[in-house]
């Protein structure tokens, strides 16, 4: 460190100067501009650039963890946040409307926590809507996540948030899993979208078994809010949106090739 100060100061100052205020001999700078780099700092500058094109690749939206998720049997995740001081980009988050959860529709137990952690795929899907600024004015998104593999297996967009939203996006994601198991288990939160008659039937039509969070209880749904609160400050960040259209582009590029297949 002290050898590369002097090198980018040198012009400024003189370096007998540079060399007594940080006690190193002039003999051992001379030497480090002929000497050839080791083999670690060649390791380590190869390392460096595969961090920065996987950070470019994510467009900004990775941290040193993500990065290190890609290099981890290459080199440890200290290494990994040494090389490089990056950070996925981030703005203060905002909390997603809320549906109306004071209803008499009734609700679903909660099956998620009878049945602990899947051990597979297609064992509970998790579904949960928030919500995006337009210059039009609020685009409503809905979303389902395999708990399991934590793959987005359907989504729906809508600028209203309402029954019709969520069960587009259930119908999505039974159209992406083609022939699905029987009595997957359907988990979301006590909101009226998914209480409403309409999910309900489908949810009875797709062989699915309800289940909802109990009252203020956002815990079970965590991984779901995960994802949001990724997507909105590493995609969304501090940008207003022109309209549907353009979210719905957002939304794809964020789920098809990056979440779902390079994250």
């Amino acid at each position: 460190m002290k050898l590369q100060f002097i090198r980018d100061n040198v012009q400024q100052y003189r370096l007998k100067e540079l060399c007594e205020a940080l006690e190193v001999a002039p003999s051992a700078y001379h030497a480090s501009r002929t000497r050839k780099p080791s083999a670690r700092a060649l390791k380590a500058e190869v390392l460096k650039k595969e961090i920065l094109e996987i950070h470019n690749r994510a467009k900004g939206r990775y941290g040193h963890r993500p990065v290190y998720g890609h290099l981890r049997d290459r080199c440890g995740r200290d290494r990994t946040l040494r090389s490089l001081e990056i950070a996925g980009k981030q703005v203060r988050r905002y909390r997603p409307q809320r549906t109306e959860s004071s209803h008499d529709l009734g609700c679903s137990p909660n099956r998620l926590k009878e049945k602990g952690l899947p051990k597979g795929c297609d064992e509970v899907w998790v579904a949960d809507t928030t919500y995006v600024k337009t210059r039009c004015g609020w685009t409503y998104l809905a979303t389902v996540m395999d708990l399991y593999s934590r793959r987005i297996v359907g989504w729906s967009l809508s600028a209203r948030n309402d029954s019709p939203l969520v069960c587009q996006a259930l119908e999505n994601a039974h159209h992406t899993r083609g022939t699905m198991k029987a009595r997957i288990i359907h988990h979301s939160d006590r909101g009226s979208t998914y209480a409403s008659e309409g999910c309900q039937k489908l949810l009875s039509q797709l062989r699915m078994q309800p289940s909802m969070s109990a009252k203020g209880n956002c815990y079970d749904n965590a991984a779901m809010e995960s994802f949001y609160g990724r997507f909105k400050t590493s995609t969304i960040r501090d940008r207003v949106l022109a309209d549907e259209n353009e979210v719905r582009a957002t939304v794809f590029e964020h789920i098809e090739p990056f979440y779902n297949r390079y994250r």
